[in-house]
């Protein structure tokens, strides 16, 4: 993991190769399905109008919310966000044949505070599920540019590498690298699952709170519980009534043995616990 990390923070990126087996695959993709039937094409190029995206995957199945867990990843987030690390948002993206180049960007642009960071804002995924090929759109990403000012890959030399990688791997990247989705010139598609995650002071891009019901929730883990935003960050960010918000979805959460990555920095009052 200290060879992953080391490369994240040098060149803004690493690929993770052969993380997902074919079986997970195929039952991430059966969960998928019934949400990308009838599911109209992106609104704006920037969607991809010949793209089929799926929000808010965490409250559409246990399967993507393990997806959003994997130990690999929260391994990786352990090492690179505060504790009590936030899942940001959850989608899928499938790019259909045709589909045009994603326009630059970076995925913490609207935290809006200077650049380079003083610190890291939040660390995004993409997990292959098909194969990410030259042809058929694989992301391309700008090594180095998460330490970049403001400067735009327009106006500057860089260099561009498409993240080619087989099935079952994952793009794990700094969330202030400059990417984009690639052009589809294939007759296939180029289906991913995107977790993206911030850290515990900041929002989230989708509302978790109100995508995860309480009934996923009592059933998630300790960590899952976190991720979606049932813990608290130092001193008091997150709590209810001064309380852990936790007690909203499960109101026996005092007698549970809690995950100490997750909620060891819980700080209230014990009071309040």
């Amino acid at each position: 993991m200290d060879d992953d990390v080391g490369r994240l923070e040098r060149d803004g990126y690493v690929i993770l190769e052969g993380v997902l087996n074919e079986r997970e695959r195929a039952e991430l993709q059966k969960a998928l399905a019934p949400f990308e039937r009838e599911r109209p094409r992106g609104r704006n190029p920037f969607e991809g109008e010949f793209s089929t995206r799926v929000y808010s995957l965490a409250g559409k199945g246990e399967v993507f919310l393990a997806l959003a867990e994997h130990p690999r990843i929260a391994a990786l987030l352990d090492a690179l966000l505060a504790p009590n690390w936030l899942l940001s948002t959850l989608q899928s993206i499938r790019l259909h044949p045709g589909e045009t180049r994603q326009g630059w960007h970076t995925d913490d642009s609207f935290y809006m505070p200077q650049r380079p960071r003083a610190m890291r804002f939040g660390v995004s995924t993409i997990w292959a599920l098909e194969d990410f090929t030259a042809e058929n759109g694989a992301t391309e990403v700008v090594p180095g540019s998460h330490l970049w000012g403001f400067e735009h890959p327009d106006d500057r030399a860089h260099t561009v590498v498409p993240a080619i990688m087989p099935a079952g791997s994952v793009l794990v990247f700094d969330a202030g690298l400059w990417h984009r989705g690639g052009a589809n010139r294939s007759r296939g598609t180029r289906l991913c699952i995107s977790p993206q995650y911030c850290q515990p002071w900041l929002r989230p891009q989708e509302s978790q709170l109100l995508i995860a019901s309480a009934e996923i929730v009592r059933r998630a883990s300790p960590r899952l519980q976190s991720m979606l935003g049932y813990s608290i960050h130092p001193p008091f960010i997150g709590h209810v009534d001064g309380m852990h918000p936790l007690r909203t979805a499960d109101p026996s959460y005092r007698h549970h043995k809690t995950n100490a990555a997750a909620v060891a920095n819980a700080v209230l009052p014990a009071s309040t616990r």
